[in-house]
């Protein structure tokens, strides 16, 4: 893992650079966008413009690429850009500007209020893991040791591979160069499925943990594991996991399974072929990973594992699972063959 990380930083050259600035808070966004803009002798662009899409970035661009002064750009954008947009969008061999940094300013303080609101959770997980520099608003009076420890450990958990900073006064962090072009940084999740994930130093309380099982999951049961994990908290504070996952009511449809404070969601990926028999079914079934504070692993484990097919139910087949009454959300998808 050493090895790619180093790798995914290796300097941008003969391109105009862009620094890109995402944050809930926007008055605190905004004012460390501007002071990184100073500091840095690059152009602020505010989110008012960058909301009017990477064209007019690319013409800011043309107009200052003759002013050999103009060394790149700080780029603000608002609450609802996506940033694999953001990333998408200036990593595409047509851009004109190349992201060097994706920051995003973030008040630890409002951490839990911003997860536990639902609006606003997937906004933040989104910031937070594709960000190559987290900008830690220091917390002042406001400060309690063990909240502030433990929203650490959790932004650690979240974003393994981005810098840390803990923003003073008018400071600002040090240059960061991230190849996007190459790939972004790695979400905690996506390490700890591919068993690269490192544990901080200190986490806070905060731990997590992998589920792997064959079986696809009965959608009725799912719903109940669901309910006691995420609206009771029966086996610690979940507040994120994410990962694959197979409804045995859409067996032929993987999902990605995407779910930040209360709010879980299941995307359809793409519609396989007509399930067979045998040890064919057992190829369709979960991963994910599980981000939380206090988290009972093996409680939660064997949850998810009473949720699954049992043996009866496996070899009745997928005729029989469609029938299975299916609450989560309808995908256009979902019984192609």
């Amino acid at each position: 893992m050493q090895d790619s990380f180093e790798s995914a930083r290796a300097p941008v050259a003969g391109e105009i650079e862009a620094i890109a600035v995402v944050g809930l808070c926007a008055a605190e966004r905004r004012r460390y966008a501007m002071a990184l803009a100073g500091a840095r002798d690059y152009v602020f662009v505010p989110a008012e413009q960058t909301v009017q899409g990477i064209e007019v970035i690319d013409r800011l661009v043309a107009l200052v690429a003759m002013t050999p002064s103009v060394r790149g750009f700080v780029l603000e954008y608002d609450d609802e850009t996506s940033c694999a947009e953001i990333i998408g969008a200036l990593s595409a061999p047509e851009s004109r500007a190349v992201l060097t940094d994706l920051v995003c300013v973030l008040d630890l303080v409002c951490l839990p209020a911003d997860l536990g609101c639902e609006d606003r959770a997937a906004l933040l997980v989104d910031q937070v893991e594709f960000a190559s520099t987290l900008v830690l608003l220091e917390p002042g009076e406001r400060i309690d040791f063990a909240g502030f420890a433990a929203a650490l450990g959790l932004v650690g958990h979240l974003a393994p591979e981005a810098r840390q900073f803990i923003a003073e006064a008018d400071a600002v962090h040090a240059p960061e160069r991230w190849d996007f072009g190459g790939r972004p940084p790695a979400a905690g999740w996506t390490a700890i499925l591919n068993a690269e994930f490192r544990p901080p130093a200190h986490t806070g309380g905060v731990g997590a943990c992998r589920y792997e099982q064959a079986r696809p999951f009965h959608p009725q049961r799912l719903q109940a594991v669901l309910t006691a994990a995420l609206g009771e908290g029966r086996w610690g504070r979940i507040v994120r996991s994410a990962g694959f996952a197979r409804l045995a009511s859409r067996p032929y449809v993987s999902a990605h399974w995407d779910q930040a404070g209360s709010l879980l969601r299941l995307t359809p990926l793409s519609a396989g072929p007509f399930v067979g028999a045998g040890a064919e079914l057992l190829a369709w079934g979960q991963e994910l990973a599980v981000i939380g504070f206090d988290l009972d692993e093996a409680g939660l484990c064997e949850a998810l594992d009473r949720a699954v097919l049992t043996d009866a139910e496996l070899l009745a087949g997928p005729m029989a699972w469609l029938e299975y009454t299916d609450e989560f959300p309808a995908w256009d998808t979902a019984h192609r063959s």
